[in-house]
């Protein structure tokens, strides 16, 4: 087995091993939940490894550099819109917190919500 590529996330590891797997190379991922455990040891034991059987070293590691290289021309990412602050304006200038709009009141018991559909499927022609 020989490693052809280190990452520091495991979904970054998998990534690679899909795409690799994808060009009909079988590849593993090393190592992932010692990060997931002890994070401070992802740096001491280099990380997440994808490795491949030795006979498929030297294509791996020419495919690795098309994924790498498709990884970088990817757009960016789009970051976080944060809305918070907006809706800390309005909920302040309003005097109430927004995410109670738009919630349903909660029916008072079973036979009021019963009765209300029983109406609803009858006005609508529906007899169950």
């Amino acid at each position: 087995m020989q490693t052809i590529a280190r990452f520091y996330k495991g979904e970054d590891a998998y990534l690679c091993r899909s795409f690799l797997e994808s060009e009909g190379i079988s590849a593993h991922v090393f190592d992932e939940y010692t990060p997931q455990v002890h994070w401070l040891y992802t740096h001491v034991i280099g990380g997440i490894r994808v490795v491949v059987s030795e006979e498929d070293a030297e294509e791996a590691a020419e495919l690795y550099r098309v994924y790498e290289e498709n990884m970088i021309a990817a757009p960016p990412v789009v970051g976080n819109v944060k809305a918070w602050p907006f809706m800390l304006m309005i909920s302040i200038c309003l005097g109430f917190p927004m995410y109670l709009l738009g919630r349903k009141k909660p029916t008072s018991n079973f036979s009021e919500s019963r009765i209300a559909l029983t109406k609803e499927c009858r006005s609508t022609g529906f007899e169950g």
